[in-house]
């Protein structure tokens, strides 16, 4: 049974696409902190994953007409595009590496992080490693899979020799299972 109001994201979307400034405040709101959170698992570090939501936003605006709500929740369709965004990510960082190793530079490191990122970035971090904990195997390796391997539920089904629905379901149990971990550790 969806619990979604796929008239009213369609309407934010639309606004959204109107460049109206309060829907990009709301679909801002709503969605900011948990793109900033996939990113720091992701990706690794503040800066990253706050790139990620510029760039998550950026495209959002770029493509808000072509949202529809019969293919896809709000939420599932903000939150894809984050991870491929992410997977774009650190595929640039393996070839830029690549690339600059071929020519014989050693790529440099990050910068380290302020105190006060770092601190954040660690404590974002112990929490999801604390939420995963409560899922299941099979749900584990199913999100771990899709959003850290960056493999479709196709090759998921195919590596787990389940069928595709089964990985679908598994990972949206295990997001909604996260996100009310995350919910209840931050005190909301």
């Amino acid at each position: 049974m969806r619990t979604d109001k796929p008239s009213s994201d369609l309407a934010l979307m639309a606004d959204f696409a109107a460049r109206r400034e309060r829907a990009a405040g709301v679909l801002y709101d709503q969605f900011a902190s948990r793109i900033y959170g996939l990113g720091v698992v992701m990706l690794g570090n503040d800066q990253a994953a706050q790139d990620l939501v510029q760039d998550t936003f950026v495209k959002l605006w770029r493509t808000a007409d072509r949202y529809d709500p019969q293919r896809a929740r709000l939420e599932t369709w903000v939150l894809l595009t984050a991870r491929s965004l992410a997977i774009d990510a650190l595929r640039r960082r393996v070839l830029e590496s690549r690339s600059l190793q071929s020519v014989g530079v050693q790529p440099e490191d990050d910068p380290e992080p302020l105190p006060d990122e770092q601190a954040a970035v660690t404590d974002l971090s112990a929490r999801a490693r604390r939420a995963m904990g409560v899922l299941t195997s099979e749900q584990r390796s199913a999100l771990e899979l899709a959003y850290f391997g960056g493999r479709t539920t196709a090759e998921v089904a195919a590596l787990e020799g389940i069928p595709q629905g089964t990985v679908k379901s598994r990972i949206r149990a295990a997001l909604l299972r996260l996100r009310a971990e995350m919910a209840k550790e931050s005190g909301r």
